[in-house]
């Protein structure tokens, strides 16, 4: 039977994972955006090289940040004694309450940015305007 410990190690392992894989997609992000602005031709495809660009590089900074810490904590998991085993389950608790109102804020930004997108889309001619809305959405 696995304890507490095991539990929080395999957590931050998933998101070690979930880190990976945002960060990968990042890259092929960044990677896309150059081969548009190397082999791209239209005005439109050109218009889409910063937006994705600047999205493909805060992935996969979000992606990097999220590995380094998450492994920095299984480190100091897996090199801690338990000593005091009841203090770790209360400080995991604590810990893991003390972030559970942030749940609420991606989804209220979404719901800004989808309508900062629309409002981009079908009010502006501009194109590179569009290819900000279109990375918004």
């Amino acid at each position: 039977m696995m304890n507490l410990i095991d539990h929080t190690i395999n957590w931050h392992k998933g998101e070690v994972f979930e880190a990976t894989l945002f960060g990968s997609f990042g890259v092929l992000l960044v990677v896309l955006s150059l081969l548009s602005w190397k082999l791209g031709k239209t005005p439109n495809t050109q218009a889409l090289v910063l937006p994705i660009l600047a999205v493909g590089l805060i992935f996969t900074a979000t992606g990097v940040s999220g590995v380094i810490s998450n492994e920095n904590t299984i480190t100091v998991l897996k090199s801690k004694e338990m000593d005091d085993y009841d203090a770790f389950v209360q400080a995991e608790k604590e810990r893991v309450e003390s972030f559970q109102y942030l749940y609420t804020y991606p989804q209220i930004g979404a719901g800004i940015f989808f309508l900062i997108a629309i409002t981009l889309f079908f009010i502006t001619e501009n194109r590179h305007w569009q290819a900000v809305a279109i990375l918004l959405d």
